[in-house]
């Protein structure tokens, strides 16, 4: 018998092992950070100077501290999980070499290609900056990475809470509070928010439904309770498709969400003000958070394929339910009156997640239905 849960998990210091989590966390952080760097990806125009001018233009008169500070915490994790993809070949200072290079050919060319960008501002202060949070990223990364990946309780954890082959699951939990650093009319909507499929519902001659301008506030609230209900739903059963029996679901479950309200709560306060950091939590939120979570609870105690066949359809609802509601005209009136933040661009990271984020889990889990539990062979004869 087992003295503990994490006598299963073989922790001999000479395995070194490699990370398929690391790789595609690393892969994601990249993809984000390209996004974020080229937001709003229009108005691409050639002012006849070199992409690389940047790098000889004298340095800035005026270098302001917040600059710096989310130059280097936005190149930080990329640092981290580069080293971390690498091991265990390469680790240690090679790893960090390499982690290094990368991490300097990135941010060079994102501020090369910058130039051609109206709104965004070449600077070589910013490539310094992201060098610099590479590097600190990529020493924690080689500190931490036998830690991490080989032994050591935070890999022992996830090994017993989660399947071997939930990589790309944990990785849909990470992004989760990343989505709610969009401003949202209704809390946790995810997929698109902008009632296309409302309107091509009244093209199909279904007329019951509620034209864009004629929806009450009451219908509101209800339709934001629906979202944020499924949207709980969707998060959590997601998570518990790939947990194993013994996880403390629940916890987990609050864990997530509350990271996801900490996201929002910050994404309010910088951008509508500290007064209004909680505006988020309005009646439909609280009654789609209590039904959500007690029903995430208790159905994430069922079989394993029952689970996510549950995930999937509460997703898939949750982007349909988002499709059928319009823009709130009181959400719309009362954001307009707020100061936008000096982080948009993290806004329209946030909205970017919120999109694919969906998507992505409607496809992990069609994936988890034909490749986890074996299709049953009709009877001979």
């Amino acid at each position: 018998m087992q003295d503990s849960l994490f006598d299963s998990y073989d922790t001999r210091p000479w395995l070194r092992r490699s990370s398929p989590l690391a790789r595609l966390a690393c892969f994601a952080y990249t993809v984000l950070v390209i996004y974020a760097s080229f937001t709003p990806w229009t108005g691409w125009r050639d002012v006849g100077v070199s992409a690389f001018a940047y790098l000889s233009a004298p340095w800035p008169d005026r270098i302001t501290r917040f600059d710096v500070i989310v130059n280097v915490l936005g190149y930080l994790p990329f640092g981290m999980l580069c080293v971390l993809a690498l091991h265990p070949r390469p680790r240690g200072a090679a790893a960090i070499v390499v982690t290094l290079a990368a991490g300097t050919l990135l941010a060079g060319s994102v501020e090369a290609l910058q130039t051609f960008l109206p709104r965004r501002v070449s600077s070589n202060v910013d490539l310094v900056t992201n060098v610099v949070g590479t590097l600190i990223g990529a020493l924690i990364g080689a500190w931490r990475a036998e830690s991490l990946i080989d032994r050591g309780w935070l890999v022992q954890t996830r090994f017993v809470w989660f399947d071997r082959d939930s990589a790309f699951a944990l990785i849909l939990l990470a992004f989760w509070p990343i989505a709610q650093l969009h401003a949202n009319a209704m809390l946790f909507a995810m997929g698109p928010t902008d009632a296309s499929l409302l309107d091509w519902a009244h093209e199909q001659g279904l007329a019951w439904l509620p034209g864009r301008g004629a929806w009450t506030p009451a219908e509101f609230i209800v339709a934001e309770a629906v979202v944020t209900t499924t949207a709980v739903l969707s998060v959590g059963l997601t998570a518990a498709a790939a947990m194993q029996l013994r996880a403390p679901r629940a916890r987990i479950l609050l864990a997530v969400i509350g990271a996801a309200l900490f996201a929002k709560s910050i994404a309010y306060g910088l951008r509508f003000g500290g007064e209004h950091a909680i505006a988020w939590l309005t009646p439909g939120a609280i009654g789609g958070l209590s039904v959500g979570l007690l029903a995430a609870v208790v159905a994430s105690w069922g079989p394993p394929r029952a689970v996510a066949r549950l995930a999937l359809l509460a997703t898939c609802v949750l982007v349909i339910a988002v499709g059928l509601i319009p823009e709130n005209p009181y959400f719309a009136h009362w954001q307009a009156q707020w100061r936008t933040g000096r982080l948009a661009h993290f806004n329209a990271l946030g909205e970017w997640v919120a999109f694919g984020w969906p998507i992505a889990a409607i496809a992990w889990l069609i994936t988890l239905e034909f490749t986890r539990w074996p299709r049953r062979r009709p009877p001979p004869g």
